[in-house]
Formats: C-alpha cells, structure tokens, sequence
C-alpha cells in the first residue's frame, strides 16, 4: 500500500482529496497497531491565507497603502515557507510600482523592500541567479538612502547564494566582511553565525560549526524567533547525525518536526521527516520508516513541493534498496528523475516569464525617459547659453565615441586570444591522449612479446623434448619421465593463463572485492559510500571478463567523485533484472551542465569497455542537484561462468 501511495500523481490526489485521506489515515492507524510507534501529518493544506489579510490589500487605494498592507501578508507566507507565494504577490507590487507616480523618494524605499523580499523568496525557490540579481539591484537603492539595515540585509542574501552555489570561500569572505561591518546589529550578526555553520557543516567541519550553530541558537532562543531556533536545532540535529550520535540526532530531529507541525512551518516540517527517515533506515527500521516517509511524502504531494518531493522520494527510494525491493527502488528512481525534470521546465518557465516582465518594465521606463528629455529640451531651449553648452558637448562625445572604438577593438583582440589559448589547450589535450595510447599500445605489445617468449623458451622447449623422447624408441619406455615432462608443461600453461587473468577475481567474491576497494574511502572528509548487489548469487555468476570491466568502471566513476563532485555521499547499486545487468551510480554533489560538458578519457574509457559487451551508459545531472549515471549490459550466455 506504501508503494501505491508514493507514485500517486499530484493531479489525481487534486481531484479525490477525499480517497487521499481515508488512505492516509488508514496508513497510519496501520503504523501504530504494528510498531507502537505514532507518526502524524498534516491532514490539510496547513498554510491558508488569512482573510483579514487579503480585506486590507483589497480596501487600499493607492499602490503606496497597499504596498503598507501587503507587509504582513508576506511576513506570513515567508514565515511558513510558501516562497511561491512571496513571489506572486511581491511581483504584483513591483509591477503596480513601475506604473505608479510615487515620488522618487517613496518609490526608492518602496523598491528596496519588494526587492529584498523578492530576492529571498527566489532564494528559498533554489532560482539563485533570479535571486542574485535582486539583491545586487538591492544594495546601490539602499546606498542612496543610506538604509545601512537594508545595504546589509542584501549583503546577507548575496552571501548565501555564494553558499547555496558551494561557492564556500566566497561565501565566507562575504559573511566576515559583513561580521566586521554590523556595529551593533546583533540579529545580523547571529544570523552569519548560522549561515556559518551551515557552511563548515557542508564541509565536514563539525566543531566549528557546532560553535557557530550554539551562539545562532541562544541568540534565537532569547529572540523567542521560533523558526529559527528550529533552524538552528536542525543543524545541530545533522551535526550530531555526523559524528554518529544517531540517537541524539533522532530526539533533535523528533522535536522539530512536532513543533513545526505545530507553528505550521512546514519547509522544516519536510526537512525533519526526511532526515529522521534516513535514521530509521539506518537502523534498519523499516516498517517505522516506511510510515514515516509515506506521510510526509503525501503532504509534499498536497503542498505541490517539488524540492520537497525530491528529497523524500530519494529516502524511500534507499529504504526499497535497503530491504531487496529493487523493481521498487528503481521505479522510484525513474520517478525522482521525472520530478526533476519538472522542477526545471518550471524554472525555465519562471525565467521566461521573468525576463517578459522586465522587457515590458523596461519598455516603459524608456517612455517615461523619453518624455523626461522632451521635457528638458523645451526648457534648454529658452536659454541663450544653449550654442555655448553644444560646444563643450560635442567635443567630449567625440572623444567618448574614440573610446568606445578602442573598447571595441580591445574586446575584439581580448576575443581573439581567447580563441587561440582554448586552441592550443586542445591541441596539448590531443597530444596527451595520443602520448597514453601509444603507452597503452607500447604496453600490449610488451606483453605479447612476453607471452610469446613464454611459449617459445619453456613451453615449446619441452614439447620439442617430448617429441624427440618418443622418437626414440628406449625412450618411449622411459613413460614415467615423459608423464612428468608433459606435467610440466601443463603447469607452465596454467600459469601463463593465470597470469593473463587478475588472480583476484578467482579467489574473492566479486561483491566483496567492490566492498573490500569502497572500504579504502571511508575516512573523514570522504564522501560515505554505499553499495548494493542484487541478487548477489547471480551477480557472482557472470564471467570474470564482464566482472573485470564492471569492477574497472567503478573504480573510474569513485574516482571522477572524488575528484570532482564535492559530494557528501555515493550511492552505488548492482542489480540483475529480466536479462540486463544495471549499474545505477549516483552522488549528491554539485553535478554539473551535461549538454556543456567535454568528456574526458576516463568516460571514453568506459563507452569503449560496455561496447566490449553492448553495454550503454547515460548521464542525468544539473548543477547543484548532483548526478546519476545508468549504466545497462544485456546478460547473454556467454556472459556467464562456464
């Protein structure tokens, strides 16, 4: 029943709310009489809009007093994570504001708080670049006000989003610049201690982030600001997660999902859930987990939260794999992929639309300059001093237009050197591709001279000998001599063979020869490794050619993580199903642009060992969502052991 409910679709839950709950609740009536253990969700849309909120925007007459009425509307949807919201109605105001005929004063002040709050919300969104682009329109409008809260405020924003991009010492060097500006703003200031330690956390780098987090939170806690105490229990909650006190983290975790059903917080209400669902998993509780993750998998499907769903659905995804379930495991991942799909056709939407507004706001503002200079023009012409100003003008345009020519010119040859630096890197690239094939080719060659040398001396050497003994006719009566003769050849032979195949895949289970090399990474400040085979009967079955090759592409695809990714964990699994052998890898790191990226000759290497077996691999990854490779090898016969 849990399966069914996690693959529901948004649209059918819309349109039989009423099945959704009875489902829901008998989930989890069926979670307490089995485990003793209670879980709760929400049981309906928990973040309404107020109706006294919405009356005073509606009874406001200018854009001023609706500006003034929308505050605490936003407040609200800001406070319980409905980011969409924020921005719905943030864009609404912007828009009336570019219209309106504030003055220029009121109108500064009026854009420097819809920007801000605009900003966070595509922060909260994960539409960074949106985001970035109103902070920095933010920071020049404050200057001129000399709003030093709001300069700074905008600061903060600029300096998560360097945070959210992984870009850390960036994030860093703008958050202590910040630290040495604050004066006496102690909320700032508190406010950088847990943005920092989020960051040393993303590195691993847990006492300083357990320090930073502890200042954040009584800081947060004399505040009485709910939230972010939450917030803060949350990191501290991973914290210990880290430094493997799974029961403390568990209690942290507990709490903060209760009182954020509670305060109706429902983005950290997601977060607990999904995290006390990976201890569960851990713990190999699965039946508790199962429930847990059900529940809050449904109210992301009901709030329509597509990060949301993301996450848990991964966790469920793991819990599938943990228990052998994976047709289960794996369907989930086809619907992980479909989602993110989703969620990026919905920010390219939002772009698109983002970018309409701005051209129309734009265009405007050209009309309204426009009649600016109409306006001027009258007036400079009723004074004399007019041929006197054309004169000073006109030379001085003459010269910014020689400069701009010589702008022009430089970009041009800056374009140009540009273009020959990327050639001759790809001309050196080429070259250290063709230096390792020779040295591959220079290698097999060696070896075969080996081998054949091999033949000649000592194999050859004895069929030649036993050859002129049984020419020889007393010979031919020396039969245990030439017995022993012909045993040593055959054990030449076996260890020439033996030679040719690594002796390791006959002596070790293949899955305990992965285990046995994944073991090497587990240290801190490596990413956590994980590795699953199923069935493991079948997988030790196939021939030690094909378990070569596997074992020689996870090693290249540990190693482009480790290198590249920055990702916290690796998961890797190995499952033979209805005839193919599928190799699912997948990290958590910062993945990357796949229609930017140039393959290297680790991933040439891969595509030329599955062509061995007509094996084919594809890559799935965007930045900051990490990245999947599926790898899949029809099992033919004579794939397998003889």
């Amino acid at each position: 029943m849990i399966v069914e409910l996690t693959i529901l679709t948004r649209t059918w839950l819309n349109k039989v709310p009423a099945l959704f709950f009875v489902v829901l609740m008998a989930l989890s009536g069926h979670c307490l009489a089995q485990n003793e253990t209670g879980f709760t969700a929400y049981g309906e849309v928990p973040v309404k809009t107020p109706d006294s909120l919405l009356r005073k925007i509606q009874l406001a007459t200018d854009i001023k007093a609706k500006i003034a009425a929308a505050q605490p509307l936003l407040a609200f949807h800001a406070a319980h994570g409905t980011a969409d919201s924020v921005i719905f109605y943030a864009q609404q105001l912007i828009g009336g504001l570019n219209q309106s005929d504030l003055p220029s004063a009121d109108k500064l002040s009026s854009q420097v708080f819809l920007f801000l709050t605009l900003a966070n919300a595509y922060s909260e969104e994960g539409l960074y670049d949106e985001a970035l682009r109103f902070y920095l329109q933010g920071v020049p409008i404050a200057e001129s006000l000399n709003n030093k809260v709001a300069v700074n405020d905008n600061k903060l924003g600029i300096a998560n989003i360097y945070a959210a991009r992984k870009e850390y010492d960036k994030a860093v060097a703008a958050y202590q610049d910040l630290l040495q500006h604050t004066g006496r703003d102690e909320k700032l200031e508190h406010l950088v201690y847990e943005r920092l330690g989020i960051i040393f956390l993303e590195q691993k780098k847990l006492p300083q982030a357990k320090q930073y987090t502890e200042k954040a939170l009584a800081y947060f806690q004399q505040q009485q600001e709910e939230k972010k105490v939450l917030q803060a229990k949350l990191t501290l909650g991973i914290i210990a997660e880290f430094s493997q006190q799974m029961e403390e983290a568990y209690t942290i975790y507990n709490e903060v999902e209760n009182k954020a059903q509670q305060y109706q917080f429902f983005d950290l209400y997601i977060n607990a859930g999904q995290r006390m669902g990976d201890l569960l998993i851990a713990h190999k509780d699965y039946d508790n987990a199962k429930a847990l993750l059900s529940l809050v998998y449904a109210n992301a499907l009901q709030w329509n939260d597509l990060k949301a769903q993301l996450k848990v659905l991964n966790s469920l995804r793991n819990l599938h794999a943990a228990t052998g379930d994976y047709k289960n495991a794996y369907a989930l991942m086809t619907q992980y992929l479909g989602i993110s799909q989703e969620a990026l056709n919905r920010q390219n939407k939002k772009e698109i639309n983002e970018l309409e507004i701005k051209y129309q706001t734009a265009q405007k503002e050209k009309e309204i300059l426009n009649k600016e200079n109409e306006l001027n023009h009258q007036k400079t012409v009723k004074y004399s001093l007019l041929i006197g100003f054309l004169v000073i003008l006109l030379p001085i345009i003459g010269l910014l237009y020689m400069y701009y020519q010589k702008l022009q010119a430089q970009s041009k040859l800056n374009a140009t050197m540009e273009e020959m630096n990327r050639q001759k890197i790809a001309a050196l690239l080429k070259d250290k591709e063709l230096e390792l094939l020779k040295a591959s080719v220079s290698g097999q060659e060696k070896e075969r001279k080996r081998i054949a040398g091999e033949l000649h001396d000592s194999i050859g050497g004895n069929l030649a000998a036993i050859k002129l003994q049984l020419s020889n006719q007393t010979a031919v009566n020396r039969l245990d001599a030439l017995i022993r003769q012909v045993d040593d050849t055959y054990r030449q032979v076996r260890d020439l063979s033996h030679d040719l195949v690594p002796l390791k895949f006959g002596n070790t289970g293949f899955t305990e020869l992965i285990t046995g090399y994944i073991r090497q990474f587990n240290m801190p400040g490596n990413a956590i490794i994980t590795f699953h085979a199923f069935p493991g009967e079948e997988i030790e079955r196939i021939g030690t050619s094909l378990k070569a090759e596997i074992y020689k592409i996870i090693q290249e695809l540990i190693t482009n993580a480790q290198k590249h990714s920055q990702a916290s964990k690796v998961e890797i699994q190995l499952t033979r199903l209805d005839g193919t052998l599928k190799l699912l890898f997948e990290d958590d790191g910062q993945g990357f642009a796949v229609e930017n990226v140039k393959y290297g000759i680790g991933f040439q290497n891969i595509r030329e060992r599955l062509k061995l077996f007509d094996g084919v691999f594809s890559i799935d990854s965007f930045p900051s969502k990490g990245t999947v490779i599926d790898i899949e090898i029809p099992l033919k016969p004579e794939c397998y052991e003889a």
